[in-house]
């Protein structure tokens, strides 16, 4: 029975994955290099050449009042505005960002939560919007 317990959570921490902000460069829209102040983020991955782009960050579920990290895929630097915080990135930074936390839909959210540092765990799965 205690190997079963083992096994289980070492399959749920392994479902979970970490991103290190000292690590991959993500830009603002005035194209600064992003730098997290606060200890929880929600993660929104869309794309800016969606047609309903500028109402996605409106359809996600925040009643704790998070502030929204929207990373655009197509790339586009737009200026933050309200709680939403719109970063982009290079290719070399958004391909293994994906891969790491397995994206395959857009939009697709999750909730960061800071570890130490710059290190933040996901705390929750990838849902798509």
């Amino acid at each position: 029975m205690v190997a079963i317990a083992f096994a289980y959570a070492n399959y749920r921490f392994a479902r979970l994955h970490f991103i290190d902000f000292s690590e991959w460069v993500f830009y603002t829209g005035d194209g600064t290099v992003f730098e997290p102040m606060d200890d929880s983020y929600i993660l929104l991955f869309y794309s800016s050449l969606q047609s309903d782009a500028p109402t996605i960050a409106k359809a996600i579920n925040n009643k704790n009042g998070f502030p929204i990290l929207a990373l655009d895929l197509a790339q586009t630097r737009l200026n933050s505005q309200d709680n939403v915080i719109y970063i982009t990135a290079g290719i070399n930074t958004l391909l293994p960002v994906l891969r790491r936390f397995n994206v395959i839909y857009s939009p697709s959210v999750m909730l960061i939560e800071r570890q130490k540092g710059a290190l933040f765990k996901q705390s929750t799965l990838v849902e798509s919007l």
